[in-house]
């Protein structure tokens, strides 16, 4: 094998001119695209990095805006509840007062009610008695003295039956009920009477003070009312029952 200089200087110029164009338009292109890739990369990395630091931050920040947020909420609730709890103390004790005052005014309007109602009674009762007893005044004999009781009672005896009259006039326990002692004079008229209507001669006059006045015939038959008790008794029950004294 023979080797040739001029070739091979030919051949190793070949080889630079070919490197020399290879690094002018493939190498220096291709290192300018890696620079740049890089420089593009380092700062899509700073960006990246800036960003999350600038998250960082903004997360903080929005965590104290929060917590802020909270605080605030939190003071903005306790001024409510308090204000809520002086309002509710403040309506408590307005309704208590004014139920003091309805209960002092229900109070007041019931007293004067009762003294009314007392008045009211006070006056039906005194004017009810009046009635009574101007009513049972009214039905006494005139003049009322132990004469006209007499007659009155004899009356009374005479308007019974005959059969209840004898029962009562033949009983032994027969008695006159007078209010207050009878002169002789009295007593001696009223027994003439009595006899003359079937009564025994010998019939005893007792006192009976609760007569007030008038004159009774009682036995354990019956009686025969004739006095301003039993008339003031009968007007009383008729008032109890519904009736009135002027009725």
């Amino acid at each position: 094998m023979n080797f040739d200089l001029t070739t091979f200087a030919f051949q190793l110029v070949n080889v630079l001119v070919l490197l020399a164009i290879l690094r002018h338009f493939l190498f220096k292109p291709v290192v300018e695209i890696i620079a740049r890739r890089r420089a593009e990369t380092e700062a899509a990395m700073a960006a990246a990095e800036a960003a999350k630091t600038d998250a960082a931050a903004a997360k903080k920040a929005a965590e104290a805006e929060a917590e802020a947020t909270r605080a605030a909420r939190h003071d903005v609730l306790a001024d409510a509840r308090k204000e809520a709890e002086a309002e509710r103390a403040r309506l408590v004790q307005a309704a208590q007062q004014e139920a003091q005052r309805i209960a002092e005014g229900a109070r007041a309007g019931a007293e004067e009610t009762r003294a009314a109602a007392e008045a009211g009674l006070l006056n039906e009762a005194r004017e009810l008695a009046q009635a009574i007893a101007a009513r049972a005044m009214a039905a006494q004999p005139k003049p009322p003295n132990a004469a006209a009781y007499a007659e009155r009672l004899v009356t009374a005896l005479a308007a019974i039956p005959e059969a209840a009259r004898q029962a009562l006039l033949s009983a032994p326990d027969l008695s006159v009920l007078t209010p207050a002692e009878l002169t002789e004079g009295e007593a001696a008229s009223l027994r003439d009477r009595l006899v003359a209507a079937g009564a025994p001669a010998s019939v005893p006059v007792t006192v009976e003070p609760a007569l007030i006045a008038g004159l009774e015939l009682r036995s354990g038959a019956g009686v025969v009312h004739n006095s301003l008790a039993h008339d003031l008794e009968q007007l009383a029950k008729a008032m109890r029952d519904g009736g009135h004294p002027g009725n």
